[in-house]
């Protein structure tokens, strides 16, 4: 699968129905879950708080979509640091859904990681500017959504908010990850959305070699990728 193809994804789509929306995220939580997607950034988050030795730390999460991502990665980091995560994303039908799942999973957990963590959500666009600051940013499964051109820009943006460092997980483009997504979606998911975009995700997605270079594109020179399961790549840059 050399070449990249872009086709617009189903739950890109703003009239896609609040309830098969919710169904997706739904299915893409399981799948997260499965793939170890929040160890994977809490561990990298933590090595960076480890290095600038900080106690406490303000992450943004781009495009958080349900909140799962942010859920987990809070609640890994909460044994370690202190920390306050915010999620973004442009889908209001998204904030709510995460908004509401966090009241009900903040309420069952120990108090003493309870005291640890602050979570909350709001609807945003990474292409409006605004001077907000973040010690760490961090996207996933976000940016094979763009064009070249688009992904510059959002790496840019990254880049300005970030005050630390800049983390970016997404898939790998490989018929290796396009067989696993079709897969995996379909053991995982009863959501036709899901279905359909897991795979077309896949289509879209850039090599690790790819993002490299937008990111030093996007002002982001020395910064290092590593391959995690299954089929994933994951790039940081320090500030």
């Amino acid at each position: 699968m050399n070449s990249r193809v872009l086709v617009p994804e189903l739950m890109d789509d703003p009239a896609i129905d609040p309830v098969e929306h919710r169904r997706a995220l739904n299915g893409l939580r399981r799948i997260n879950k499965l793939c170890q997607t929040g160890s994977q950034l809490a561990k990298e988050i933590l090595s960076i708080a480890k290095k600038y030795q900080r106690t406490e730390i303000n992450i943004l999460d781009i495009g958080c979509g349900s909140g799962d991502i942010a859920f987990d990665v809070a609640r890994r980091l909460a044994s370690h640091i202190q920390c306050h995560v915010t999620g973004w994303d442009i889908s209001q039908t998204a904030v709510d859904c995460a908004s509401a799942d966090w009241t009900n999973q903040k309420n069952r957990m120990p108090s003493e990681k309870r005291s640890n963590i602050e979570v909350h959500f709001q609807q945003a666009d990474v292409f409006q500017p605004n001077e907000v600051k973040f010690d760490i940013v961090y996207c996933c499964l976000f940016l094979h959504h763009f064009t070249e051109q688009q992904a510059v820009q959002v790496l840019t943006r990254m880049r300005e908010i970030a005050s630390l460092a800049v983390v970016v997980d997404d898939l790998i483009r490989s018929r290796t990850g396009y067989a696993l997504a079709q897969i995996g979606c379909q053991l995982l998911s009863r959501s036709p959305v899901v279905h359909f975009d897991g795979p077309q995700s896949v289509r879209a997605a850039f090599t690790e070699t790819e993002a490299k270079k937008l990111a030093e594109e996007a002002g982001m020179k020395s910064c290092t990728t590593r391959k995690h399961w299954p089929e994933r790549y994951l790039l940081r840059w320090d500030a």
